[in-house]
Formats: structure tokens, C-alpha cells, sequence
């Protein structure tokens, strides 16, 4: 027999070699993970016949946002939707949009066409009738990389389009998108998709996959990818390309750079016992050992962050973002935390995520924030309740001038008053202060320069001023300080230099104080030196001479 006349080779499809998150991408509205609020408001509106002209799909990267897109191409133009609105994935058009080649799916990468040319080009062609099916779907991915003269090309597009064109706009920063544009779509918010379900897909996808692997590891990658899908998936499909079907724990800190849950729990130990030796010395075995300190450094903000929701009672959900058996954990180790040290050592670090990409940098940022951490005075900061002192005894005066004299006399039992404005002058040595909290009193002392060195970051005379002042105590969420002279309160008492200064409180006290300045009467009659005022004091370096006080007389 000659070769014309062998029968055909039946076609064989070559093996998909996408990658895993390509493969496994969701066909059916129903199919979409942990967005259960988008699928079936857009199924009832494709299964009504009722499709918007235009979408925005705003979320985290890995939700879905793209694959949804693709689904509602389909279902608008299948010819067998199914009763519930999803398409059939079978008829000609659904095929092609599967197989990616679609004609009537137009997909816009915004970061590389971002500019007015691509959108007058864009308006131009939507025009044209599609050549397939009812609708031309028109994805336009990362929209909030578009110019501002792109948004405004597109704009009357966008409000009176064809009526065969529906527009889908994803982006991660919906913020960057004008509200004018966002006015003329259907928004939807997809969400971080919770652990377990990730967890649960990703043991689907292996067995599919014809993988075994450890469920410890599928606990792990749910928690690496921290609510994206996408991510969760690329990692499994990385662990497969590394030890083909059989994966254990090993295999996965030693292909993926994954930190041990043993050395994160090590490390939250030792800044619960403040024992900067054992934190130390976890950290540089995990270095040694391999592990991605960046990816360290992001699982002990998300346990630091459990805590602080255990220590605040803002746990509701904590389960969908950890293992139960790892909230359990954390949950017996609440109690030796206090709101603001944890809220500095996640401020810190997430700065120190955010800013630091040097390696080694970054592991000397990560040390020195958990041995800060570790130091007995910054786990016991938190503020202490005020506490009712004694009455102060009554103290003889200096005669008064009648009009200086307080307006009403101030009764034995209340605690020796302090002008804010205009101190009265009082005895020698005799030094007012307003009722502070005796147990307090030593730690706000205490990291009072810190307050200085916050302040001195935005404002540095400002900074100056602060240094000669001193905190007195607490009434209820006011922080009394005490400042040298006249005008160094009303200098504090500024607008934008209160604000400056209770923000640098929130960020060292770890509690909202607001401030109260006064000026302690011995300081105007000569219990503090008027060189103490660093702004008189550097008039006098400058341009010489003494300063003197000037009194009404």
C-alpha cells in the first residue's frame, strides 16, 4: 500500500502547557471562588437579558477579576445558556473564547496603551458591529494606568457606547480611576478570597493534577498568597515543576524559601517572654537555613496583626485569614500584649517591607525592630488608667493684685490649679502641677524623647520647643506637659503644631492622648530661666545681649 492511500492519523491535541492558574482558570459563573456577590448579580442580569454597557472590577491581584470578564463574554453571546445563566462552554463561540480565539473579545493591557492615541483608536473601532456574537466585550486590564487625557478621550465613549459593546475595567487601584468614570459603570468590589476555600481548591487541583501532596503544605500556600488565588496556584505549580507529583513540607521550604511555622511561632515567643536572645537567634537560624526573609517578615505582621485583633475583640473572622489550630495558639498568648506596642511593631514593620528592598538591609531593619519590641518598657507602654491622687494640701500665696486675682476661689480639695494663659505668680519653689497619675508619671517620662524624635521628623523647631518642656500626668485621655514660657505654649498650641504633636503621641504612647499645655507659675517668676527657651536662647548666641522679662508694671 502506498502512503497516499494510508487512512489518516487521527489528530492528537498536544498536552496543555500553560501554566497551572491558565489551566485551571474557572469556566461557570459558579465555578469563581469567594465571589458569590459579583456571579450572581451578573447572572441575573445576563439570564434577563439586561447586561450593563459598562463594569469596573476593582480588587486585590489573583481574585478573578479577568476570568469573570471572560465568563460574561460568553454568556452574552452563548446560544445555549444555561437556566441559571452561565454559558455552555460548548456551542462555536464559547469554544473559540475557550480556545482563545475569539474575535469579538478585545483585551487591553492599559499599562503599555495607556495614552490618548490608544484611546482615540479604541473609539474609533467600537464602531463596528461584532462578527461573531450580539456583543464585543472589551477587557481593559490595570485601567488605572491610563493618562488623564486617555480618561478624558474615553470618557464619551464610555457614557453613549454602541449598544453591541459592554466595557469591563479591572484595576487593583480603583482610587486612581476619575469619578466620572466611575459614575458610568456597574462597580464591583471582589474580595480577598478567604483561607479555607484556597486551602480546599488547592487540594482539588492536585488530586486533578495527579499530585500528593502533605496538607500541611496546602495550609502554608493559602497562607503565603494571602487571599489571591492566582498566587496560590503559581506556587503549587512551582512545588510541580520542583518534585514532580510527591511534595511534603520539606520540598516545599526548600523550593518555595518558605519560613517554618516553628520559626515564626519561635520568634512571637521570645518578643512574648522578651528574650531578645532567643528572637535573635531564631532569625539567624531561618537566614541560614534558607528561608526568604521577606516572606518571614510578612508572616509575623499577619500573626502580629492577629494579635492585635485578639487584643482589641476584633476576631470575628480571624478564621478565614489562619488555621483554627493557629488562632488557638495565638489566642493563649493574647494576654501578654498590649495594644500599642503591637501596633508599633506592625507600623514598623510593614515601613520596613514597603521601603527596604537591599537583603541585607532589610534583615538588620527586622532585627532591630523585634529587640525594640523585646525591651521590657515597650511591651509595658501601654497607657496606665488614671487613678485619683490625693487632695493637695493648700499653700500660702504671694499677695495678688486685684486684677490678676482668679475669678472664683478655688475650693482645698481640689488640686492646686495651673494657669494656662497668664500664670500667677506663686511662692518660691512652690511648683503647681494638674493631679498626675503617679503610676504613669515614670513611663511617659520615659519615652518622652521619643515623642521629641517623632515631632523632630516633621518639624524640627517645633522639636526644640518640646525639649525643655516635660509631661506632668494624665486626666482621663489628656496629657498635660508643661512648657518653659508663654510663648512655647502658644507655639504648641497652633493648629498644625497640635495636631503634630498628638500624632507623635499615638505613635508612642499607643493611645490617642490629647494635648493640654501649660506654663507652671514658678517658671514667670523665676523658677525657670528664660535660656531655657531654645528660641530666646539662639536670639541671644545670634545678636547677643540678655534677655529680661518685661511685667506690666
Amino acid at each position: 500500500m502506498f502512503d497516499d492511500q494510508l487512512p489518516p492519523a487521527p489528530e492528537v491535541s498536544p498536552p496543555d502547557r500553560r501554566a497551572l492558574y491558565l489551566r485551571r482558570r474557572p469556566k461557570l459563573f459558579e465555578e469563581v471562588v469567594g465571589q458569590e456577590h459579583v456571579t450572581r448579580t451578573l447572572k441575573n442580569a445576563v439570564r434577563l437579558g439586561r447586561p450593563s454597557h459598562a463594569y469596573l472590577f476593582t480588587g486585590p491581584r489573583g481574585t478573578g477579576k479577568t476570568s469573570v470578564a471572560r465568563i460574561l463574554y460568553r454568556a452574552v453571546n452563548c446560544d445555549h445558556l444555561t437556566a441559571d445563566g452561565d454559558p455552555c462552554n460548548v456551542c462555536q463561540l464559547c469554544a473559540a473564547a475557550l480556545n482563545n480565539r475569539a474575535l469579538d473579545l478585545i483585551e487591553i493591557d492599559a499599562a503599555s496603551n495607556r495614552g490618548i492615541d490608544d484611546m482615540r483608536d479604541l473609539r474609533d473601532k467600537v464602531a463596528y458591529r461584532p462578527g461573531e456574537g450580539r456583543y464585543k466585550v472589551y477587557i481593559i486590564d490595570e485601567a488605572h494606568e491610563l493618562t488623564s487625557a486617555a480618561w478624558d478621550a474615553f470618557l464619551k465613549t464610555l457614557e453613549e457606547p454602541p449598544p453591541h459593546v459592554i466595557f469591563v475595567l479591572a484595576t487593583t487601584e480603583a482610587h486612581k480611576v476619575p469619578p466620572t468614570i466611575i459614575s458610568r459603570c456597574q462597580r464591583f468590589d471582589f474580595r480577598r478570597i478567604p483561607f479555607q476555600p484556597t486551602r480546599d481548591l488547592l487540594a482539588q487541583v492536585a488530586a486533578a493534577e495527579g499530585m500528593h501532596v502533605e496538607p500541611a503544605v496546602f495550609e502554608r500556600l493559602a497562607l503565603v498568597a494571602r487571599g489571591g488565588l492566582r498566587d496560590a496556584l503559581g506556587l503549587l505549580d512551582q512545588l510541580a515543576a520542583f518534585a514532580g507529583g510527591d511534595v511534603d513540607m520539606d520540598v516545599a521550604r526548600a523550593a518555595l524559601s518558605l519560613p517554618s511555622i516553628e520559626a515564626v511561632r519561635g520568634v512571637l515567643d521570645g518578643l512574648t517572654r522578651r528574650d531578645p536572645s532567643s528572637v535573635m537567634a531564631v532569625i539567624s537560624d531561618a537566614a541560614e537555613g534558607g528561608a526568604d526573609l521577606r516572606l518571614f517578615a510578612e508572616e509575623l505582621v499577619i500573626h502580629l496583626r492577629a494579635l492585635l485583633m485578639l487584643v482589641t475583640g476584633a476576631d470575628v473572622r480571624l478564621n478565614d485569614e489562619l488555621p483554627e489550630d493557629e488562632v488557638a495558639w495565638l489566642r493563649e498568648r493574647a494576654s501578654a500584649w498590649s495594644t500599642g506596642p503591637l501596633m508599633r511593631l506592625v507600623l514598623t514593620l510593614s515601613e520596613a517591607l514597603a521601603r527596604t528592598r537591599d537583603a541585607a538591609q532589610f534583615q538588620v531593619q527586622t532585627e532591630v525592630a523585634l529587640l525594640t519590641a523585646c525591651d521590657a518598657e515597650g511591651l509595658t507602654a501601654a497607657p496606665v488608667p488614671p487613678r485619683e491622687s490625693a487632695p493637695a494640701p493648700a499653700r500660702e500665696r504671694a499677695p495678688v493684685p486685684a486684677r490678676e486675682r482668679a475669678p472664683a476661689p478655688v475650693p482645698e480639695s481640689a488640686p492646686v490649679p495651673v494657669r494656662e494663659s497668664a500664670p500667677a505668680p506663686a511662692a518660691e519653689g512652690a511648683l503647681p502641677i494638674a493631679s498626675p497619675v503617679t503610676d504613669g508619671e515614670s513611663g511617659l517620662k520615659l519615652r518622652w524623647p521619643d515623642v521629641i524624635e517623632q515631632v523632630r521628623n516633621r518639624n524640627s523647631l517645633l522639636a526644640s520647643t518640646l525639649g525643655s518642656a516635660h509631661p506632668l500626668g494624665l486626666e482621663e485621655n489628656v496629657l498635660i506637659v508643661a512648657f518653659a514660657t508663654e510663648f512655647n505654649r502658644k507655639s504648641a498650641e497652633k493648629t498644625t503644631n497640635r495636631q503634630l504633636i498628638e500624632t507623635a503621641f499615638q505613635r508612642v504612647y499607643g493611645t490617642a492622648y490629647r494635648l493640654r499645655c501649660i506654663v507652671p507659675a514658678a517658671a514667670e517668676v523665676g523658677g525657670g530661666g528664660l535660656l531655657d527657651d531654645p528660641v530666646i536662647n539662639y536670639a541671644t548666641r545670634t545678636f547677643g545681649g540678655q534677655p529680661r522679662r518685661v511685667t506690666d508694671n
